[in-house]
């Protein structure tokens, strides 16, 4: 981790493909700014991998605008402190789910997926711990456990919020109607997306499923 301060409008370069002005604080008002070079170093290499632009859509926010109702930040939030960022592709082609499996890929401690009609983007953090959480209904964060894969595995009946947020998104790539509950039309589409991309058909969506169904395989 490294911090870097600079101000409002600085336009230097931190990366091939980013600048410090890309990450300022959207309130428009504060002059000072921060940014983790960790952070400008994972978000290039993920601009690497899928070849297209990407939006910062929140980069550092001042302890004002993170409060802010608009916001609503958590108080510790790592955007604070420069250390995160909320971005999707420029052009809207790469799902979140895709963003999320990717940004576990090249290392990043907190990796939020967000998928819901106001929203599609991924949050990523350095922090040196590991968190993650899903965001289908906006402000309802449910976490899971971050352990070898970033999405948890789910199958027909399963319960729990962030087992439902993440039924939501599978039913969002199938193209059904997103509802989160894993019944029996769920898993019959899952059945058959399973079967046409050549994976074990048992209807567990786990992270061979997630990876493929996604597109996430096509950049790991």
């Amino acid at each position: 981790m490294s911090i870097v301060t600079y101000q409002r409008g600085d336009t230097t370069a931190l990366s091939k493909n980013f600048t410090r002005d890309e990450f300022e604080c959207q309130c428009g008002k504060c002059t000072a700014q921060m940014i983790d070079t960790e952070l400008v170093d994972k978000l290039q290499r993920i601009r690497d991998v899928l070849g297209v632009p990407l939006k910062i859509t929140s980069g550092y926010r001042c302890i004002v605008h993170n409060a802010s109702k608009n916001v609503g930040g958590s108080p510790n939030s790592k955007h604070r402190y420069g250390m995160a960022a909320d971005w999707r592709t420029l052009n809207r082609t790469v799902n979140p789910v895709a963003l999320g499996i990717i940004a576990q890929a090249v290392g990043f401690g907190g990796i939020g997926i967000y998928w819901h009609p106001k929203a599609a983007m991924c949050h990523a953090d350095t922090r040196t711990g590991k968190a993650t959480w899903l965001c289908t209904t906006p402000g309802k964060y449910p976490s899971t456990t971050y352990n070898k894969f970033v999405l948890p595995t789910i199958r027909r009946g399963c319960t729990g919020d962030a087992n439902r947020a993440a039924t939501k998104m599978l039913q969002r790539l199938l193209g059904l109607t997103p509802d989160g509950i894993f019944g029996e039309g769920t898993e019959n589409a899952l059945l058959k997306a399973q079967e046409a991309h050549g994976l074990t058909v048992d209807g567990i969506c786990g992270p061979a499923s997630w990876k493929a169904l996604s597109g996430a395989d096509k950049y790991l």
